[in-house]
């Protein structure tokens, strides 16, 4: 097929640039790159006729071969290829690496954690109600961020459950044991009967949470996703601006593939 667009070019330069050996093989349907031989990057233009079930088989399909495939949408690469870039960095294990023991715990503000999340997680910062950060002297290398406690008396009448809502390492390092630390000092301060989070589908095969003792609860569906052509930004349907109807010329309809549901019980 090879590279016919200029922002997937700009994808292969900005690998090549990073020190990466860039393949790319053949498929009759989708845009691939393979990187050092394990991250398959796929290439999602924003107008296409896929659907989200041929995506998760393509995934998965790489998967059993033992490589992590990622689906790279055209908005997210122009407006977060830092971010991109240093998760494919991640997960290939080319980062620095800097050790949690070394660190401290420190509570953060939300602008603190935002600041943090926008510059360090694909996907930008989100409210919280608590924030801590492990610092190295004195600048911040992780962040994790998480709900208040929640009642579910589904389970019992006194079983309280926390969600962990972000994470995220500086950019270009993996702080060893640094998320397990920061996840350890929230229960421990918090004390809830289980903490559960999501990992994006187009982004995670959730490995991290798998290894650090959470089990997979639920696989949710994908979701339809509107995106302003004019701002790049992503609204799902029921947070649509109130002026939304009157403009649908300005956005168009793409979609993810859903998360992954995991749950750590303690």
């Amino acid at each position: 097929m090879g590279i016919k667009s200029v922002w997937q070019s700009k994808v292969v330069l900005a690998l090549e640039e990073t020190g990466l050996y860039v393949e790319h093989p053949e498929h009759e349907i989708y845009q691939l790159l393979l990187c050092n031989q394990k991250v398959v990057l796929h290439l999602v233009p924003l107008e296409n006729n896929y659907d989200p079930a041929g995506l998760i088989a393509l995934q998965a399909e790489y998967k059993a071969i033992g490589k992590i495939l990622l689906h790279l949408w055209e908005d997210v690469w122009l407006t977060r290829q830092v971010q991109v870039l240093g998760r494919i960095c991640s997960l290939l294990g080319i980062n620095k690496r800097l050790h949690a023991r070394k660190a401290k715990i420190r509570v953060l503000t939300q602008k603190q954690a935002a600041d943090f999340m926008d510059q360090h997680h694909l996907q930008a910062s989100a409210r919280a109600r608590y924030k801590f950060a492990l610092c190295i002297d004195e600048k911040i290398v992780a962040v994790a961020c998480f709900s208040a406690l929640r009642s579910m008396k589904n389970i019992s009448a006194t079983h309280k459950s926390a969600e962990l809502i972000r994470f995220a390492s500086l950019t270009g390092f993996t702080i060893t044991g640094g998320f397990s630390k920061l996840l350890k000092h929230f229960i421990t301060l918090m004390q809830p009967d289980d903490v559960m989070s999501y990992a994006d589908r187009d982004w995670s095969l959730g490995n991290a949470y798998a290894q650090s003792g959470f089990v997979l609860k639920e696989t949710t569906a994908p979701a339809k996703i509107w995106l302003n052509k004019n701002e790049l930004s992503r609204y799902f349907e029921h947070r649509l601006p109130a002026d939304a109807a009157s403009c649908l010329a300005d956005y168009v309809q793409i979609f993810n593939t859903g998360n992954l549901k995991y749950i750590l019980y303690l």
